[in-house]
Protein backbone atom coordinates (compact mmCIF):
# COMPACT_ATOMS: atom_id res chain seq x y z
CA UNK A 1 0.00 0.00 0.00
CA UNK A 2 2.92 2.34 0.68
CA UNK A 3 4.07 1.84 -2.91
CA UNK A 4 0.58 2.70 -4.16
CA UNK A 5 0.46 5.86 -2.07
CA UNK A 6 3.87 7.00 -3.35
CA UNK A 7 2.76 6.41 -6.91
CA UNK A 8 -0.49 8.27 -6.25
CA UNK A 9 1.47 11.30 -5.07
CA UNK A 10 3.74 11.06 -8.10
CA UNK A 11 0.88 11.02 -10.56
CA UNK A 12 -1.02 13.77 -8.79
CA UNK A 13 2.06 15.95 -9.13
CA UNK A 14 2.30 15.00 -12.80
CA UNK A 15 -1.34 15.89 -13.34
CA UNK A 16 -0.71 19.44 -12.14
CA UNK A 17 2.09 19.83 -14.68
CA UNK A 18 0.73 17.69 -17.47
CA UNK A 19 -1.82 19.96 -19.05
CA UNK A 20 -5.54 19.80 -19.50
CA UNK A 21 -7.79 16.82 -19.02
CA UNK A 22 -9.67 15.81 -22.15
CA UNK A 23 -12.32 13.08 -22.36
CA UNK A 24 -10.79 9.85 -21.08
CA UNK A 25 -7.19 10.83 -20.40
CA UNK A 26 -4.60 13.50 -19.80
CA UNK A 27 -2.70 15.04 -22.67
CA UNK A 28 0.96 14.41 -21.87
CA UNK A 29 2.65 13.56 -25.13
CA UNK A 30 4.04 10.47 -26.88
CA UNK A 31 7.10 9.77 -24.72
CA UNK A 32 5.78 11.06 -21.42
CA UNK A 33 2.69 8.88 -21.69
CA UNK A 34 4.81 5.80 -22.11
CA UNK A 35 7.09 6.81 -19.26
CA UNK A 36 4.05 7.11 -16.98
CA UNK A 37 3.03 3.57 -17.94
CA UNK A 38 6.54 2.19 -17.46
CA UNK A 39 6.85 3.75 -14.00
CA UNK A 40 3.40 2.45 -13.07
CA UNK A 41 4.39 -1.08 -14.04
CA UNK A 42 7.73 -0.93 -12.26
CA UNK A 43 5.94 0.13 -9.09
CA UNK A 44 3.29 -2.58 -9.60
CA UNK A 45 6.01 -5.23 -9.98
CA UNK A 46 7.78 -3.93 -6.87
CA UNK A 47 4.53 -3.89 -4.90
CA UNK A 48 3.70 -7.41 -6.03
CA UNK A 49 7.16 -8.68 -5.12
CA UNK A 50 7.06 -7.09 -1.66
CA UNK A 51 3.64 -8.61 -0.94
CA UNK A 52 4.93 -12.04 -1.93
CA UNK A 53 7.64 -11.88 0.71
CA UNK A 54 4.98 -11.94 3.44
CA UNK A 55 3.83 -15.33 2.15
CA UNK A 56 7.21 -16.92 1.53
CA UNK A 57 6.11 -19.98 3.55
CA UNK A 58 3.31 -20.71 1.09
CA UNK A 59 3.43 -22.70 -2.14
CA UNK A 60 5.18 -20.83 -4.95
CA UNK A 61 2.01 -20.51 -7.03
CA UNK A 62 0.08 -19.09 -4.07
CA UNK A 63 2.83 -16.48 -3.68
CA UNK A 64 2.61 -15.63 -7.37
CA UNK A 65 -1.18 -15.35 -7.23
CA UNK A 66 -0.93 -12.91 -4.31
CA UNK A 67 1.75 -10.80 -6.00
CA UNK A 68 -0.26 -10.86 -9.22
CA UNK A 69 -3.36 -9.58 -7.41
CA UNK A 70 -1.48 -6.76 -5.66
CA UNK A 71 0.17 -5.67 -8.92
CA UNK A 72 -3.25 -5.64 -10.61
CA UNK A 73 -4.65 -3.44 -7.84
CA UNK A 74 -1.79 -0.96 -8.27
CA UNK A 75 -2.37 -0.78 -12.02
CA UNK A 76 -6.08 -0.30 -11.32
CA UNK A 77 -5.25 2.63 -9.02
CA UNK A 78 -3.15 4.04 -11.85
CA UNK A 79 -6.08 3.68 -14.24
CA UNK A 80 -8.34 5.57 -11.85
CA UNK A 81 -5.84 8.38 -11.44
CA UNK A 82 -5.41 8.99 -15.18
CA UNK A 83 -9.09 8.16 -15.80
CA UNK A 84 -8.13 5.59 -18.42
CA UNK A 85 -8.52 1.82 -18.05
CA UNK A 86 -6.23 1.28 -21.05
CA UNK A 87 -3.39 1.55 -18.53
CA UNK A 88 -4.03 -2.15 -17.98
CA UNK A 89 -3.63 -3.23 -21.62
CA UNK A 90 0.10 -4.17 -21.56
CA UNK A 91 -0.40 -6.25 -18.40
CA UNK A 92 -1.63 -9.16 -20.54
CA UNK A 93 1.69 -9.58 -22.33
CA UNK A 94 4.03 -8.53 -19.51
CA UNK A 95 2.68 -10.82 -16.79
CA UNK A 96 3.67 -14.25 -18.24
CA UNK A 97 7.29 -13.13 -18.70
CA UNK A 98 7.40 -11.95 -15.08
CA UNK A 99 5.83 -15.17 -13.78
CA UNK A 100 8.22 -17.35 -15.76
CA UNK A 101 11.23 -15.23 -14.76
CA UNK A 102 10.30 -15.34 -11.08
CA UNK A 103 9.98 -19.15 -11.11
CA UNK A 104 13.30 -19.56 -12.87
CA UNK A 105 15.03 -17.31 -10.32
CA UNK A 106 13.39 -18.72 -7.18
CA UNK A 107 13.81 -22.36 -8.19
CA UNK A 108 17.24 -21.65 -9.66
CA UNK A 109 16.34 -23.64 -12.77
CA UNK A 110 19.31 -23.95 -15.10
CA UNK A 111 19.01 -23.41 -18.83
CA UNK A 112 20.43 -26.87 -19.39
CA UNK A 113 17.19 -28.66 -20.11
CA UNK A 114 15.92 -28.11 -23.64
CA UNK A 115 12.33 -28.03 -22.36
CA UNK A 116 13.05 -25.00 -20.18
CA UNK A 117 14.77 -23.24 -23.08
CA UNK A 118 11.84 -23.92 -25.42
CA UNK A 119 9.33 -22.51 -22.94
CA UNK A 120 11.50 -19.48 -22.23
CA UNK A 121 11.89 -18.69 -25.94
CA UNK A 122 8.19 -18.79 -26.83
CA UNK A 123 7.00 -16.90 -23.75
CA UNK A 124 9.58 -14.12 -24.07
CA UNK A 125 9.17 -13.88 -27.85
CA UNK A 126 5.37 -13.69 -27.52
CA UNK A 127 5.44 -11.18 -24.66
CA UNK A 128 8.07 -8.85 -26.14
CA UNK A 129 6.41 -8.84 -29.58
CA UNK A 130 2.93 -8.16 -28.23
CA UNK A 131 4.17 -5.43 -25.87
CA UNK A 132 6.22 -3.82 -28.66
CA UNK A 133 3.16 -3.84 -30.89
CA UNK A 134 1.19 -2.09 -28.15
CA UNK A 135 3.93 0.52 -27.69
CA UNK A 136 4.03 1.10 -31.43
CA UNK A 137 0.28 1.50 -31.93
CA UNK A 138 -0.91 3.03 -28.63
CA UNK A 139 -1.93 6.67 -29.25
CA UNK A 140 -1.35 7.70 -25.62
CA UNK A 141 -3.27 8.50 -22.47
CA UNK A 142 -5.74 10.63 -24.37
CA UNK A 143 -6.93 7.46 -26.08
CA UNK A 144 -9.02 4.77 -24.39
CA UNK A 145 -10.15 1.46 -25.85
CA UNK A 146 -13.62 1.79 -27.35
CA UNK A 147 -14.80 -1.23 -25.35
CA UNK A 148 -13.93 0.51 -22.09
CA UNK A 149 -15.74 3.66 -23.19
CA UNK A 150 -18.82 1.59 -24.02
CA UNK A 151 -18.60 -0.12 -20.65
CA UNK A 152 -18.36 3.28 -18.98
CA UNK A 153 -21.46 4.50 -20.78
CA UNK A 154 -23.37 1.32 -19.91
CA UNK A 155 -22.37 1.12 -16.23
CA UNK A 156 -22.50 4.82 -15.36
CA UNK A 157 -21.59 5.53 -11.73
CA UNK A 158 -20.58 1.90 -11.21
CA UNK A 159 -17.92 2.04 -13.90
CA UNK A 160 -14.83 1.80 -11.70
CA UNK A 161 -15.99 -1.28 -9.73
CA UNK A 162 -16.94 -2.84 -13.08
CA UNK A 163 -13.59 -1.79 -14.53
CA UNK A 164 -11.71 -3.44 -11.67
CA UNK A 165 -13.62 -6.72 -11.95
CA UNK A 166 -14.05 -6.92 -15.72
CA UNK A 167 -11.15 -5.02 -17.30
CA UNK A 168 -8.42 -5.57 -14.70
CA UNK A 169 -9.02 -8.60 -12.47
CA UNK A 170 -10.79 -10.92 -14.95
CA UNK A 171 -8.01 -10.83 -17.57
CA UNK A 172 -5.41 -11.21 -14.80
CA UNK A 173 -7.12 -14.43 -13.71
CA UNK A 174 -7.29 -15.70 -17.30
CA UNK A 175 -3.60 -15.08 -17.95
CA UNK A 176 -2.70 -16.63 -14.59
CA UNK A 177 -4.63 -19.78 -15.57
CA UNK A 178 -2.97 -19.73 -18.98
CA UNK A 179 0.41 -19.82 -17.22
CA UNK A 180 -0.47 -22.86 -15.08
CA UNK A 181 1.15 -25.28 -17.58
CA UNK A 182 4.45 -23.72 -16.52
CA UNK A 183 4.17 -25.91 -13.39
CA UNK A 184 4.61 -29.37 -14.98
CA UNK A 185 6.85 -28.05 -17.77
CA UNK A 186 9.39 -26.54 -15.38
CA UNK A 187 9.09 -29.24 -12.71
CA UNK A 188 9.51 -32.21 -15.03
CA UNK A 189 12.81 -34.05 -15.16
CA UNK A 190 11.63 -36.33 -17.99
CA UNK A 191 13.77 -36.52 -21.12
CA UNK A 192 12.73 -34.23 -23.95
CA UNK A 193 9.64 -35.53 -25.75
CA UNK A 194 8.13 -35.03 -29.19
CA UNK A 195 5.21 -33.17 -27.60
CA UNK A 196 7.67 -30.54 -26.35
CA UNK A 197 8.68 -29.74 -29.91
CA UNK A 198 5.13 -29.91 -31.24
CA UNK A 199 3.91 -27.51 -28.57
CA UNK A 200 6.87 -25.22 -29.21
CA UNK A 201 6.26 -25.07 -32.96
CA UNK A 202 2.51 -24.57 -32.48
CA UNK A 203 3.24 -21.52 -30.32
CA UNK A 204 5.92 -20.18 -32.69
CA UNK A 205 3.56 -20.47 -35.66
CA UNK A 206 0.81 -18.83 -33.60
CA UNK A 207 3.06 -15.88 -32.75
CA UNK A 208 3.96 -15.48 -36.42
CA UNK A 209 0.28 -15.53 -37.40
CA UNK A 210 -0.49 -12.90 -34.79
CA UNK A 211 2.50 -10.79 -35.86
CA UNK A 212 1.56 -10.89 -39.53
CA UNK A 213 -2.09 -10.14 -38.79
CA UNK A 214 -1.17 -7.12 -36.65
CA UNK A 215 1.25 -5.79 -39.28
CA UNK A 216 -1.25 -6.28 -42.10
CA UNK A 217 -3.98 -4.49 -40.16
CA UNK A 218 -1.61 -1.63 -39.34
CA UNK A 219 -0.60 -1.40 -43.00
CA UNK A 220 -4.25 -1.35 -44.07
CA UNK A 221 -5.02 1.49 -41.70
CA UNK A 222 -1.95 3.50 -42.71
CA UNK A 223 -2.75 3.10 -46.42
CA UNK A 224 -6.28 4.41 -45.97
CA UNK A 225 -7.91 4.92 -49.35
CA UNK A 226 -11.64 5.54 -49.85
CA UNK A 227 -11.60 3.47 -53.02
CA UNK A 228 -10.57 0.24 -51.30
CA UNK A 229 -13.30 0.22 -48.66
CA UNK A 230 -13.30 0.21 -44.89
CA UNK A 231 -12.91 -3.52 -44.22
CA UNK A 232 -9.41 -4.99 -43.90
CA UNK A 233 -9.31 -7.74 -46.52
CA UNK A 234 -5.60 -8.31 -47.10
CA UNK A 235 -3.21 -11.10 -46.17
CA UNK A 236 -4.50 -13.35 -43.40
CA UNK A 237 -7.61 -11.20 -43.13
CA UNK A 238 -8.77 -12.69 -46.43
CA UNK A 239 -9.20 -16.05 -44.73
CA UNK A 240 -10.14 -15.16 -41.14
CA UNK A 241 -12.08 -12.26 -39.71
CA UNK A 242 -9.97 -12.43 -36.55
CA UNK A 243 -6.58 -13.98 -37.38
CA UNK A 244 -4.94 -12.13 -34.49
CA UNK A 245 -7.34 -13.76 -32.03
CA UNK A 246 -6.72 -17.14 -33.67
CA UNK A 247 -2.99 -16.67 -33.16
CA UNK A 248 -3.48 -15.69 -29.52
CA UNK A 249 -5.62 -18.74 -28.73
CA UNK A 250 -3.23 -21.06 -30.56
CA UNK A 251 -0.23 -19.69 -28.65
CA UNK A 252 -1.75 -20.79 -25.34
CA UNK A 253 -2.71 -24.10 -26.93
CA UNK A 254 0.94 -24.78 -27.78
CA UNK A 255 2.00 -24.25 -24.18
CA UNK A 256 -0.72 -26.63 -23.01
CA UNK A 257 0.49 -29.29 -25.46
CA UNK A 258 3.95 -29.10 -23.90
CA UNK A 259 2.45 -29.70 -20.45
CA UNK A 260 -0.06 -32.32 -21.52
CA UNK A 261 2.57 -34.47 -23.16
CA UNK A 262 4.43 -34.98 -19.90
CA UNK A 263 1.69 -36.93 -18.13
CA UNK A 264 -1.57 -37.34 -20.01
CA UNK A 265 -3.46 -38.71 -17.00
CA UNK A 266 -2.71 -35.81 -14.64
CA UNK A 267 -1.90 -32.71 -16.68
CA UNK A 268 -5.25 -32.37 -18.41
CA UNK A 269 -6.27 -29.99 -15.61
CA UNK A 270 -3.72 -27.47 -16.87
CA UNK A 271 -5.83 -27.05 -19.99
CA UNK A 272 -8.22 -24.84 -18.03
CA UNK A 273 -6.27 -21.76 -19.11
CA UNK A 274 -6.35 -22.71 -22.79
CA UNK A 275 -10.08 -23.47 -22.53
CA UNK A 276 -10.67 -20.11 -20.83
CA UNK A 277 -8.91 -18.32 -23.70
CA UNK A 278 -11.17 -20.07 -26.23
CA UNK A 279 -14.27 -19.05 -24.29
CA UNK A 280 -13.03 -15.47 -23.85
CA UNK A 281 -12.38 -14.82 -27.52
CA UNK A 282 -15.25 -16.78 -29.05
CA UNK A 283 -18.01 -15.72 -26.67
CA UNK A 284 -16.87 -12.27 -25.50
CA UNK A 285 -14.16 -10.57 -27.58
CA UNK A 286 -15.28 -11.61 -31.06
CA UNK A 287 -19.01 -10.87 -30.55
CA UNK A 288 -18.14 -7.39 -29.21
CA UNK A 289 -15.86 -6.70 -32.17
CA UNK A 290 -18.36 -8.06 -34.69
CA UNK A 291 -21.13 -5.91 -33.29
CA UNK A 292 -18.97 -2.86 -33.88
CA UNK A 293 -17.58 -3.94 -37.26
CA UNK A 294 -20.99 -4.77 -38.75
CA UNK A 295 -21.65 -1.03 -38.90
CA UNK A 296 -18.88 -0.65 -41.49
CA UNK A 297 -19.79 -0.62 -45.15
CA UNK A 298 -19.09 -4.00 -46.73
CA UNK A 299 -18.60 -5.91 -43.49
CA UNK A 300 -21.86 -7.87 -43.78
CA UNK A 301 -20.73 -9.37 -47.10
CA UNK A 302 -17.22 -9.93 -45.72
CA UNK A 303 -18.72 -11.75 -42.74
CA UNK A 304 -20.64 -14.14 -45.00
CA UNK A 305 -17.58 -15.01 -47.07
CA UNK A 306 -14.78 -15.25 -44.49
CA UNK A 307 -14.32 -17.70 -41.61
CA UNK A 308 -14.85 -16.21 -38.16
CA UNK A 309 -11.68 -17.51 -36.49
CA UNK A 310 -9.79 -20.39 -38.12
CA UNK A 311 -8.21 -19.31 -41.43
CA UNK A 312 -10.06 -21.13 -44.22
CA UNK A 313 -11.04 -20.84 -47.85
CA UNK A 314 -13.46 -18.06 -48.66
CA UNK A 315 -17.04 -18.80 -49.58
CA UNK A 316 -18.03 -17.71 -53.03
Amino acid sequence: MLVSVLYLLFLQKSLKKGGMTQLSGIKYGFFRDRMIVVIAYLIAVLGGWISMQFYSDQELWIQIAIGDFVATVIIFISSMIVKNSSMYDPYWSVLPILILGYILIVDALPFQHIRVILLFVIVVYWGVRLTANWLKTWPGLLHEDWRYIKLSNDSGMFYWPVSFLGIHLFPTILVFMGCLPFIPILASEDPIKWTDFIGFFISIIAIEIERRADNQLRQFKSDANPSKGKVCDIGLWKYSRHPNYFGEITFWGGIFVMAYGLNTSENLIYGIGFLSMIILFIFISIPMMEKRQILKEGYAAYRQQVSMLIPWFRKS
